[in-house]
């Protein structure tokens, strides 16, 4: 009987982590140069240059029941979602990052440009759908809404344990949210979701 229930527990788990959503915590799983997503279908050819002469370099096909491992930017196999970080654009073609743990770049067609999201585009389109979440490394003096967008702004109150935060809209590197904190007392203000040197502190919570 435990024999049994243990073989049940373990089909269990691989099934809730096969099918689980892959998002970033932390600032540093997203590179500073990155531009914005390339939002993928489960299919994706990766060139080694931005033109009709160039060679394949990676070819990538999954389902979205297997996640393959160090490659996505952010994966939701409820929804088949699935995007690459993007460093680059170049007339019709945006260069990926393929493998975060080596850092492998290339090529990929856009064949539909609407495959391509700028930051300012991707939050816009999720997060002021889905709300944001803050990451788990953000610095404290981050976690304070602002009267404005600016750095020398009048604070208007601390984050301590949000429960939700909706986007409102993007000035820059600032963001207008309004958030319900663990109090229960709704606050608006200027949260600064990316620092000058590129480092994101809120993602678009895609659930």
């Amino acid at each position: 009987m435990k024999k049994k229930l243990l073989t049940l527990l373990m089909i269990l788990i691989t099934a809730l982590s096969v099918n689980a959503n892959y998002m970033p915590y932390y600032s540093d799983a997203i590179p500073n140069d990155a531009l914005g997503l390339y939002q993928t279908l489960n299919e994706v050819k990766i060139y080694d240059s931005p033109s009709s002469n160039a060679k394949e370099k990676v070819y990538l096909k999954w389902d979205y029941n297997d996640m393959p491992e160090g490659v996505f930017a952010a994966f939701v196999p409820e929804k088949k979602l699935s995007f690459l970080y993007v460093t680059d654009v170049d007339e019709g073609w945006v260069e990926v990052i393929y493998d975060k743990g080596k850092n492998l770049r290339g090529w990929v067609k856009l064949d539909d440009p609407f495959m391509f999201s700028s930051w300012l585009t991707f939050y816009n389109m999720y997060g002021r759908k889905y709300g944001l979440k803050l990451m788990k490394d953000l610095p404290s003096d981050y976690k304070v809404l602002k009267s404005a967008p600016e750095d020398n702004s009048q604070v208007v109150s601390r984050i301590n344990y949000p429960t939700k935060i909706n986007l409102t809209a993007l000035r820059g590197n600032w963001a207008l949210v309004s958030v319900m904190d663990m109090d229960r007392t709704p606050k608006t203000g200027y949260l600064k979701w990316r620092s000058s040197m590129g480092e994101i502190y809120a993602f678009p919570e895609i659930k």
